[in-house]
């Protein structure tokens, strides 16, 4: 279990969240790996117990999103087309570190999207000994061939 909280400690503090995971995280993490395949609904169900009042961007007039100087596409139905599209290619085994850079580059949510972003790129690799950060520097690497 050692390796899992690490990787929810790892993920909390990239978002400067220092502090121990608790236990609806930790579960959640569970309910998360186990699943088969992915929807969007696991997705949403995912960020309420990271992000509790965290918004689908899937309606206009949600709020727009900009991490720095990226600002995300704006809400409404297109957003939650690319996320399904997303969500489709996540659970045909492609590239992780591929579908993490589209899913952070839309922000689905007004909140929550890198831990969940993370959280779907730990589900296709179905576990990671050196860690998020290690493992996706070298997967992003290996993507510039």
């Amino acid at each position: 279990m050692t390796v899992h909280v690490d990787f929810i400690r790892e993920s909390n503090r990239i978002e400067g969240i220092i502090r121990e995971p608790n236990i609806n995280e930790i579960d959640e993490y569970f309910r998360f790996m186990a699943l088969e395949t992915m929807t969007i609904d696991d997705l949403v169900q995912f960020v309420k117990v990271y992000q509790p009042n965290a918004l689908l961007r899937s309606n206009t007039g949600v709020p727009g999103v900009r991490v720095g100087s990226h600002i995300a596409p704006p809400s409404g139905e297109k957003v939650l087309q690319e996320l399904d599209q997303i969500v489709f290619e996540a659970n045909r085994d492609t590239n992780p570190c591929k579908i993490h850079k589209r899913y952070e580059t839309l922000h689905p949510f007004t909140d929550g999207n890198g831990r969940s972003g993370r959280m779907i790129w730990m589900w296709m690799m179905r576990s990671a000994p050196l860690g998020f950060l290690h493992t996706w520097y070298y997967q992003t690497l290996s993507d510039r061939k």
